[in-house]
């Protein structure tokens, strides 16, 4: 709903039931796998907005699952028009098309290491501070870093020594 899909492979994007039809029918090659379907979502900041058009987000899409060995599968990239910035919604099979398992292990940290890369290749906006996070979005662990965060920042200045802090 309210999305546009800019680039897919592997399905029959006539409606949504075919799509799902599409992602269960690879995902019955190899039933031992209980999540079948993994969903990123790769947002972009406001400030790249003018620079991001369907074909910029899919190359970087595409790019990103590279990196992170999301090949040879069913794939749609959608885009979302809902919030002030730019982002995409990515939704593969886990599945590949050889029935093996597309890993999901260390999927945070890889993550972090493959979207600091990509920022830097493609030029993108990187947030000089914490300032700028909406930080009544956030879910857990990032929210308690928040807050902590947060909490020590509005006390540090108030306190002559560590034991003050604490």
């Amino acid at each position: 709903k309210g999305t546009q899909i800019i680039d897919a492979d592997g399905l029959f994007l006539e409606n949504n039931d075919t799509i799902a039809q599409g992602f269960t029918g690879q995902a019955r090659m190899n039933p031992r796998v209980t999540k079948a379907v993994g969903h990123i979502a790769l947002s972009f900041s406001k400030e790249d907005a003018p620079r991001l058009n369907n074909v910029v987000m899919t190359q970087i899409a595409r790019e990103y699952m590279e990196r992170m060995g999301i090949k040879d599968t069913q794939y749609i990239i959608g885009r979302h028009f809902d919030k002030e910035h730019p982002h995409v919604h990515i939704v593969f099979n886990r599945i590949d098309n050889n029935g093996k398992t597309i890993s999901d292990k260390n999927d945070m940290y890889r993550n972090e290491q493959v979207c600091k890369k990509l920022k830097a290749r493609h030029g993108l906006y990187f947030a000089k501070g914490k300032e700028q996070v909406k930080q009544h979005r956030l879910k857990e662990p990032d929210k308690s870093k928040y807050e902590i965060y947060t909490a020590v920042k509005n006390e540090i200045g108030k306190t002559r020594n560590w034991q003050q802090l604490q």
